[in-house]
C-alpha cells in the first residue's frame, strides 16, 4: 500500500513555532528514509496551534533537506491568491528540485476575517475552475491564443513542471479534477461513507469520459493514531480530541494540548457528546490494526494511495507513529 503524509505542523504545548518547523523538517527526513511516497503541508490561517499558514515556505525547507521525497501542499487555498503568483512560486521550487514538487489546491474560504484580509483590495473574483485552468496554462507554457492570458509567461521557464492535484469532497471538485486529467485527493473524516464512494465513482467515470487513454488516481486522507501500548494510544487520542474540540471555538488553544493537560481536563456533557461525534474522524489502533483499516479503506473506496495525518502530541510520538506504520505496511 502506498503511504504518504499530510502535516499540519503542530505547535505543541510548551514549544515555539520555530521548534515546530524544525521538527517537521526532521519528520520529513525520517519519512523519506522509511519509504513514504509524499510529504504534504496543509494551509491553515488563524489557527494558533499550527505553523502551516504558508505551506509553500515550509515546502522549500523540506525540499532542501530531502533528496527524493515528493513534497507538496495539501493544499494551497487558490481563491485567496493570484494563479500567476502561485505558478511562479511553484515553478521556482520545481526549478530547484525537478520532479519533486506537488501542488495540491483547495478552495476553502477560511474564517470571514481571514478571507477579507487575504482578498483585500481585490476588485473582482475569479472562479476556482478558471484558476485551475490558468495554472495548467502557466505550467505548460501554453501559448494558445484563446486563453485569457495567452501573452503571459510564468517564469522561470523550466523543462519540468509541478504535479497538480485537486482536493475536495464534492462532485464539483471531482468533476474539475476529472476534466483536467488530475489526481483527486479526498478526506475521509467521519462523513457519510456512501457519499464518499459516490464522489469517487463519479470522478473515475468522468475521468474515463474525458481522458479514455489515461489513468485516474485517488488519494484518500485521514487522521491516524497509533503507538505500541494501548494506554499510550488512548492518551494520544485524548489530547487529539481536546485539540479537535477546541479549535472551532473563539478561545481556541494557543498550542496543541499536552497529554498531561488532556488528562486533567474535565468536560461538559455537550463536549463529551461532541467528542463522541468526532470519533469517526480518526483511525486509532495498534499498528497492524491501523494498517488493516487503511487497506480496507483502499478496497472500500477504490483509492490508489493513503495519506495519513500524524497529528498527535509530541515529537517522539510522531516519529514512533511513522516508524510503526511503515513497519506494519512492509
Amino acid at each position: 500500500m502506498k503511504l504518504s503524509i499530510l502535516d499540519y505542523v503542530p505547535i505543541f504545548e510548551g514549544r515555539t513555532a520555530t521548534q515546530a518547523l524544525n521538527h517537521t523538517v526532521e519528520l520529513a527526513k525520517m519519512a523519506e528514509q522509511l519509504g513514504y511516497q509524499r510529504y504534504w503541508v496543509a494551509e491553515h490561517h488563524q489557527v494558533f496551534s499550527v505553523a502551516s499558514s504558508a505551506p509553500e515556505m515550509v515546502m522549500m525547507s523540506l525540499l532542501e533537506q530531502t533528496t527524493s521525497l515528493k513534497i507538496g501542499s495539501g493544499g494551497v487555498m487558490l481563491p485567496h491568491y493570484s494563479a500567476y503568483k502561485v505558478a511562479e512560486i511553484f515553478k521556482i521550487m520545481e526549478a530547484r528540485h525537478p520532479n519533486r514538487v506537488n501542488l495540491g489546491t483547495g478552495h476553502s474560504p477560511s474564517y470571514k476575517n481571514v478571507n477579507q484580509a487575504l482578498n483585500e483590495y481585490k476588485t473582482e473574483t475569479v472562479d476556482y475552475p478558471t484558476q485551475i485552468n490558468d495554472l495548467v496554462h502557466y505550467f505548460n507554457d501554453d501559448i494558445e491564443q484563446n486563453h485569457r492570458h495567452h501573452s503571459l509567461t510564468a517564469t522561470p521557464k523550466i523543462e519540468t513542471k509541478p504535479a497538480m492535484f485537486i482536493l475536495g469532497t464534492s462532485k464539483a471538485s471531482a468533476t474539475l479534477a476529472a476534466k483536467q486529467g488530475l489526481p483527486f485527493v479526498i478526506a475521509n473524516m467521519g462523513q457519510n461513507q456512501e457519499q464518499l464512494q459516490t464522489v469517487i465513482s463519479h470522478y473515475r467515470t468522468c475521468f474515463k469520459q474525458y481522458h479514455p487513454t489515461q489513468h485516474s488516481y485517488v488519494i484518500m486522507t485521514s487522521f491516524v493514531i497509533t503507538a505500541d501500548e494501548a494506554s499510550q494510544r488512548n492518551a494520544l487520542a485524548d489530547a487529539f480530541h481536546l485539540w479537535l474540540l477546541r479549535i472551532g471555538y473563539l478561545n481556541q488553544p494557543k498550542a496543541y494540548p499536552s497529554i498531561t493537560h488532556a488528562s486533567q481536563r474535565t468536560y461538559t456533557s455537550r463536549e463529551l457528546e461532541k467528542i463522541a461525534q468526532n470519533q469517526g474522524r480518526v483511525i486509532i489502533g495498534s499498528p497492524n490494526e491501523v494498517i488493516s483499516k487503511l487497506k480496507l479503506m483502499i478496497d472500500d473506496f477504490n483509492a490508489d494511495e493513503i495519506m495519513v495525518q500524524p497529528h498527535v502530541y509530541g515529537e517522539d510520538n510522531r516519529k514512533v507513529l511513522l516508524k510503526l506504520l511503515a513497519a506494519a505496511n512492509s
